[in-house]
């Protein structure tokens, strides 16, 4: 895993923080969507990849982006040292997320005071959180590296979760508070999860040498190991028999939003909802907790616990395993004479990636803004994925048919990056990591994300006119 985990959109900048984000906005704030510029919003199809680690990563000299998105793609590989494929040994603890993210037909709907949304998701997250670096060299290396035989090594706590599923989602938003130039929102997401794959491993302490590339002296692991995965475990035949959803589970996100609009409310009431104008702010800010909820994996679930366990493991050059149970039940044999005593339960969960975040939006001239996000991670369950803390400043142009956005960020509030994003009408592409394509550094993972969507403004019942166009006079 930590060798394939080199490539998220996380947090979509160009389209979350947008005005005509509608639909797509609600997973930062679900707020948003009553303080959209958008009457109705329409998701087509929407996807975003990302991958980050610090572990892994292409040489600036040997990544050609072309060569990787041509007919006959060309990758780098890690036959010459030093070149292509490479790993930094100074790294002390590694940290990987990968989040792929695919929105289905969605849509948003505000009626007055109130809003609406539907939305569908197919998403995959994997992270690891301070896995050691010395394991990380011996995985890559291999265990006959002589370089890494009889080193004493303590390792505490570390932690990896991978959830594979889709979502149905329904979001709510609404203005409670309405009085001169303050307008108060608040929404929220609710959200139906099928897990078709999960697992988990929770490093508590760890203590051991490798001797040779046959032995290893494990004088304590402490640590929980749990699956439930798409495969039969006797034959670790794909898919497995039973349901594709393993698991099930809810989730929500609940946000609040402050605006100081920029002039008086319109007290005149509007015919239809369609011609609710928009009503333009100075700035706003609001406030959400996201991701709230779980997965409970009961399908094909296994939980192996190793409970501060010692082995003088030798003879692994002729260890040969055939399935995840003859993994399993190998390991519980070293450590506990037994085959089966590992095994603690046959149901697993796996909690949301919540956070807490803050947005501020400020509208200093016609259609240019100046955004700042800060995304904070919770833990709120013993096992969950757990996404990067994020600072982010955004400068917004934004017209109905284009916008152009420009995040900065301090991903994991270290790493400086630099994005771009861009809409025309339907269709919005960005990044918030673009120098990972242009040969900023070695190439240690990469951001991508895509929109297509129609909407109809506010103000406009289609493509009819209102009936009056001295309602959308400016004096």
């Amino acid at each position: 895993m930590i060798i394939s985990a080199t490539a998220n959109a996380q947090e979509r900048v160009g389209i979350s923080l947008s005005n005509y984000g509608g639909i797509n906005s609600v997973h930062l704030n679900p707020s948003q969507l009553v303080n959209s510029k958008l009457y109705y919003d329409v998701n087509l199809l929407s996807a975003d990849i990302f991958l980050q680690n610090n572990f892994i990563f292409i040489h600036n000299a040997d990544f050609r982006l072309r060569d990787m998105l041509s007919r006959n793609p060309v990758f780098p590989t890690n036959e010459v040292k030093g070149e292509g494929l490479d790993y930094d040994p100074s790294v002390e603890f590694i940290d990987v997320f990968e989040q792929t993210d695919f929105y289905g037909p969605s849509f948003s709907i505000v009626l007055g005071g109130h809003a609406v949304g539907f939305f569908t998701r197919a998403v995959t997250m994997t992270q690891v959180n301070q896995f050691p670096g010395y394991l990380g060299t011996l995985i890559y290396e291999g265990f006959d590296e002589d370089s890494l035989h009889g080193m004493p090594q303590h390792d505490g706590e570390f932690d990896f979760a991978s959830v594979g599923w889709g979502e149905i989602g329904l979001s709510y938003a609404t203005t409670f508070y309405k009085y001169r130039y303050n307008h108060w929102s608040v929404g929220s997401n609710l959200r139906w999860l099928m897990g078709y794959s999960g697992a988990y491993l929770q490093n508590y302490d760890a203590d051991y040498t490798v001797i040779n590339q046959d032995r290893i002296d494990i004088r304590n692991l402490d640590a929980r190991i749990g699956y439930s995965l798409p495969l039969d475990y006797n034959t670790n035949d794909f898919p497995a028999p039973g349901s594709f959803f393993k698991g099930r589970g809810m989730a929500a996100d609940v946000g609040i939003t402050f605006r100081r609009n920029r002039e008086l409310p319109d007290t005149r009431k509007a015919q239809k909802y369609c011609d609710e104008a928009f009503e333009d702010y100075i700035y706003k800010i609001g406030v959400s907790l996201l991701d709230l909820g779980a997965i409970t994996f009961t399908d094909n679930a296994a939980e192996q616990f190793f409970n501060n366990v010692s082995a003088d493991w030798d003879q692994l050059d002729t260890l040969q395993f055939s399935s995840i149970n003859s993994l399993t039940h190998q390991l519980s044999t070293v450590f506990y004479g037994d085959s089966l005593a590992s095994f603690s339960s046959d149901r697993i969960k796996i909690g949301m990636p919540a956070a807490l975040s803050l947005q501020a939006d400020y509208n200093y001239h016609p259609n240019w803004y100046l955004s700042a996000v800060v995304v904070v991670p919770l833990q709120t369950s013993a096992f969950q994925l757990r996404r990067p803390g994020q600072a982010i400043v955004n400068l917004r142009y934004e017209t109905s048919k284009f916008e152009m956005s420009l995040p900065v960020s301090l991903y994991d509030f270290k790493k400086l990056r630099v994005g771009l994003a861009a809409r025309l009408h339907m269709v919005t592409i960005g990044t918030d990591h673009l120098g990972g394509y242009f040969g900023a550094g070695d190439f240690y993972g990469m951001d991508f994300y895509v929109a297509v969507k129609f909407h109809i403004e506010k103000g406009w019942c289609g493509r009819y006119k209102p009936q009056s166009d001295c309602r959308y006079l400016d004096f």
